[in-house]
């Protein structure tokens, strides 16, 4: 289930932060840091039209939340801010928004845009018109991590592509990766890095990010970014991918969760999901 400080009172919040920074220390990076950069992952999920629900569901929702990414940029310690869209599902997005610090996160949670968009989502009837309720299926959550590696360009570098359209558009993959906690987290931290460094050197690799989840400190995610669906399946079935499967899945609590994306840009199409930038 996905955890959220959007939703806890303030003394909560501050008590799972406090807890995540004991997690710093000199262990090789085995523990998370909540010094800086916090990249906060959130699952945004709509309801699609074709369950009983009206078209501009989909259009006032993404509306919402472009209006909301564009808002957050200027935030004190915003270093980047990105919307993809699940290839998968086109009702499905990831925000994915990096902060210089904590403070600076909290901050950015507390400002009016965050607020108003929030509350212009969830299911409740906001004025006007009373009767609207609009438009997630689940709840916002997000989850906070911190870095661990960071290899090619970096996540928040402006020189990553932004793509050219819904089917030949540069790839973005946000993998989740759940450790045994009675197992050995610290190997599979290890087996991360160590395929990063590989994955960093194939064609098409443009950047490779190993996160480790703040409250949860066997849980990390990856963010990669390659410049073709192509390239990316082509390194998916190479033996060292399949050689790193191998090692990792017996440290697993879970399997791999993979979603392939695409970059959103200003506008949403119904039943196709986001247009690239």
């Amino acid at each position: 289930m996905w955890t959220s400080l959007r939703r806890v009172p303030v003394f909560v919040l501050t008590s799972i932060l406090l807890t995540a920074m004991a997690y710093a220390g000199d262990d090789g990076g085995q523990r998370p840091s909540a010094r800086g950069p916090i990249f906060d992952i959130t699952h945004f999920d709509v309801l699609p039209v074709n369950l009983d629900t009206p078209d501009s569901f989909e259009q006032a929702a993404y509306t919402a939340l472009f209006a909301y990414r564009d808002a957050s940029l200027s935030d004190h310690g915003s270093k980047s801010f990105r919307v993809v869209n699940w290839l998968l599902a086109p009702n499905h997005s990831q925000i994915i928004d990096v902060w210089s610090s904590l403070d600076a996160f909290e901050a950015h949670l507390a400002q009016t845009h965050s607020t108003d968009f929030r509350f212009a989502v969830q299911l409740q009837p906001p004025p006007p018109p009373p009767a609207f309720n609009c438009c997630i299926g689940s709840p916002i959550d997000d989850r906070q991590y911190s870095l661990v590696k960071s290899f090619n360009l970096p996540w928040i570098s402006s020189r990553l592509p932004t793509g050219v359209g819904a089917t030949d558009s540069a790839l973005f993959v946000v993998t989740y990766v759940d450790f045994l906690t009675d197992g050995d987290p610290g190997k599979g931290l290890a087996e991360l890095v160590r395929y990063g460094t590989a994955t960093s050197k194939e064609s098409g690799q443009l950047s490779y990010t190993v996160l480790q989840q703040l409250d949860r400190p066997n849980r990390f995610a990856t963010l990669e970014v390659w410049d073709s669906v192509e390239h990316y399946n082509n390194w998916q079935s190479d033996p060292t991918t399949n050689n790193f499967d191998a090692k990792v899945m017996p440290l697993l609590g879970s399997p791999f969760d993979h979603r392939l994306n695409v970059l959103c840009g200003e506008t949403y199409v119904d039943g196709m999901g986001c247009t690239s930038p």
